[in-house]
């Protein structure tokens, strides 16, 4: 549980930088709103990660599952690879990540 916990808190944490990134390079306040939203529940599920919640590793999930449908439409968009292909492929990555925890969970249940 230690690492998934510590692998969400990071991927938490480009969340929230990309949002602050995305205020100060473009004055979007969505950006920072999105990215601060975002990343507090990252972290909170993280931390329920920590002490062993399947519950969380749920949220974590779906939470990533919105930021990939996210990052993937606006990656269609504009097919601008930096940042939006690159987010999507690392909320993709997080995705199989976690839900290859969850699946070992069960399997061991």
């Amino acid at each position: 549980m230690k690492t998934t916990s510590t692998i969400v808190s990071i991927y938490a944490s480009i969340i929230l930088i990309g949002g602050v990134i995305g205020y100060l390079k473009a004055g979007s306040a969505p950006s920072l709103i999105a990215g601060l939203t975002f990343s507090i529940a990252l972290f909170l599920s993280s931390y329920a990660i920590s002490k062993g919640k399947l519950a969380a590793q749920y949220i974590a999930l779906g939470i990533t599952f919105i930021l990939d449908g996210f990052f993937t439409h606006r990656f269609a968009k504009t097919l601008h690879f930096i940042p939006s292909g690159l987010m999507s492929l690392l909320s993709l990555a997080m995705i199989i990540m976690i839900a290859l925890k969850i699946r070992k969970t069960y399997k061991q249940r």
